[in-house]
């Protein structure tokens, strides 16, 4: 018999722990391929086996992944099963990659991954080997067993043909350190696909079209990860810049595909955000969502508010950050969402908004009032301010609280201008529809699994009630914007359309990024006699391509610019009258 070679024991508890040998009389293998199986789950679960393989990751120090991956020298024929394995144990941070082990442990499903977990014995052996080639992946998977068929192998993730590894979400970066990528930027299903069939082929595409991009560590980080790829605007990781194909151990995390990266990541193009373009001559009307301004009693008391901030100084920060997108945007009109419906005497949210803008620039900016104390009893309502050296009003502001306005969606509020330079007038209409959260469990707002989500019905209300209530009141040259809840391609948008309007903006334009798809919230919709004097359409990505790290909630991130100042973009047009 050859001498037994010995090398590197680890024992990992005292005095039941068998030193497992690399050599003549190492207990049968059982190869990784059959631990793997080829199915979602491991047909050993439950049984303790002995394997081996080279080490292709070591994650267990302190505050990483308490483990290390192994990968098959000897791969079977079956592309079905993967070669690699995690091996879950905090006593290996001497081993290195390209190390050959030999490990004792049980087989389970951790987080729909298959592990090996409470090792008895583990050695690293003298003949070391070289670390597997990565195997090429390219988004979007052929179908969601690919996944499991490279589970924890060392992978090259690239994009399809044509595309880019582009980061299209990052809602768990702060938290959990990770972010979304794709082939392409993944766009929301109903913004870019009819409701229905198309809508729902869409998403099933979009499922295939994802991976989280980890930083090795399973706790909240300290800071930021990937400060490699942020932008210069704010030092912040943006949704939309494109990555060189990233190199990393294929994974699962609670039924999403995941890599943790094995070389630094690199940027092929970071997404620096654009600021708003001049306007010339033109007059600007925007639209903005100011994500629940809310301030008090109007005395720096009254905290934490019903929806906004929970003190007087978060408040001060946001209203910070909102005057300074107001002031780069530059608008003659201004349609704003989500403004607390508390009047407008002194203390009332939008006054003290508005104050502040005026202070903070040379334009004047003034409410358009309407006889009316609240715009209907909801917490939020809509607002329009107007720079009176541009436009002047035309008679009152005018309001809308019937049908599907009593409550649900909010209820619009218009006011006639006059061009102060030409003479010419035109009608702003703002407007904030019923959200998709919340769904009844039955009827026609439930959830109709056609991509639109709950409250379709009511939107679709919305949208008649609203041009009818527009057409009666003759309003000349209506401009209908505002926050609508409802994607480019949905059903309440392409009823406006069909009365004699036009949605400015195209179907791969975003104001908001949920779930890490992006698509349009907000809207303006123009009377059809406007779309030749159209002279600029752009959506400001402020917000929804930023972290929510970076909003006026977090003193630790927080900057006085316009990023992150609200979760939805501000859309612009600029008019030739």
């Amino acid at each position: 018999m050859n001498k037994l070679v010995i090398a590197a024991v680890i024992l990992l508890s005292a005095g039941n722990v068998s030193a497992q040998q690399c050599g003549e009389d190492t207990k049968p293998l059982t190869a990784i391929s059959a631990i793997q199986g080829t199915s979602w789950q491991s047909p050993l679960v439950g049984q303790e086996v002995t394997t081996s393989g080279t080490v292709t990751a070591n994650w267990s120090n302190d505050n990483e992944l308490n483990g290390f991956v192994i990968q098959s020298n000897e791969p079977d024929d079956d592309s079905r099963s993967s070669e690699a394995l995690f091996v879950t144990t905090k006593i290996a941070q001497q081993f290195a990659v390209g190390d050959l082990v030999v490990v004792t442990g049980e087989v389970s499903e951790v987080n729909e991954q298959t592990r090996l977990t409470d090792v008895t014995a583990l050695v690293s052996c003298p003949q070391a080997r070289p670390v597997p080639a990565p195997v090429t992946v390219s988004l979007p998977f052929s179908n969601h067993e690919q996944r499991e068929q490279y589970e924890h192998m060392l992978v090259t993730l690239t994009a399809a043909k044509s595309q880019q590894l582009t980061i299209s979400g990052h809602y768990q970066l702060a938290r959990h350190g990770y972010f979304d990528v794709s082939s392409g930027r993944l766009l929301t299903p109903s913004q870019v696909a009819e409701p229905g069939k198309a809508a729902r082929e869409h998403m099933q595409r979009n499922q295939l079209n994802r991976v989280q991009v980890d930083d090795n560590s399973d706790i909240e980080p300290t800071t930021l990860p990937f400060s490699q790829l942020n932008s210069t605007a704010q030092n912040s990781l943006r949704s939309g810049t494109t990555l060189a194909p990233i190199v990393g151990i294929l994974t699962e995390f609670r039924g999403r595909a995941r890599i943790q990266p094995t070389e630094a990541l690199s940027a092929e193009q970071i997404n620096e955000p654009t600021s708003p373009t001049g306007k010339a001559d033109n007059l600007r009307i925007s639209s903005f969502n100011v994500l629940n301004l809310f301030n008090g009693d109007g005395e720096q008391n009254g905290f934490p508010t019903e929806r906004g901030a929970d003190t007087f100084a978060a408040y001060q920060r946001q209203q910070t950050k909102i005057v300074s997108a107001l002031v780069e945007i530059d608008a003659d009109v201004f349609g704003l969402m989500e403004v607390e419906n508390d009047g407008y005497g002194a203390d009332s949210a939008i006054v003290q908004l508005v104050n502040e803008l005026n202070s903070a620039q040379d334009n004047q900016y003034v409410i358009a009032e309407p006889r009316a104390q609240r715009l209907g009893d909801d917490q939020i309502a809509v607002g329009l301010i107007y720079n009176r050296d541009r436009v002047k009003p035309v008679g009152h502001a005018l309001t809308f609280t019937q049908g599907p306005f009593r409550s649900g969606s909010r209820p619009p509020l218009a006011q006639v201008f006059e061009d102060k330079r030409t003479g010419e007038q035109f009608t702003a209409v703002v407007n904030h529809f019923k959200s998709k959260g919340g769904c009844p469990e039955q009827g026609p707002n439930a959830n109709q699994r056609d991509g639109q989500y709950c409250w379709n019905q009511q939107r679709v209300d919305s949208a008649k009630a609203l041009t009818e209530w527009v057409a009666k009141n003759d309003f000349p040259t209506p401009v209908l914007l505002g926050d609508f809840n409802a994607y480019f391609k949905e059903d309440p948008l392409r009823y406006i359309e069909s009365q004699g309007y036009t949605n400015v903006s195209g179907a791969e334009d975003y104001s908001y990024v949920f779930d890490s798809q992006a698509g349009a919230l907000d809207h303006i919709l123009v009377d059809n006699a406007l779309n030749d004097r159209i002279k600029n359409v752009q959506h400001i990505h402020y917000n929804s391509d930023e972290p929510t790290v970076f909003s006026y909630q977090d003193t630790d991130h927080f900057e006085p610019g316009p990023y992150r100042s609200s979760d939805h973009d501000p859309v612009i047009i600029d008019v030739a009258f």
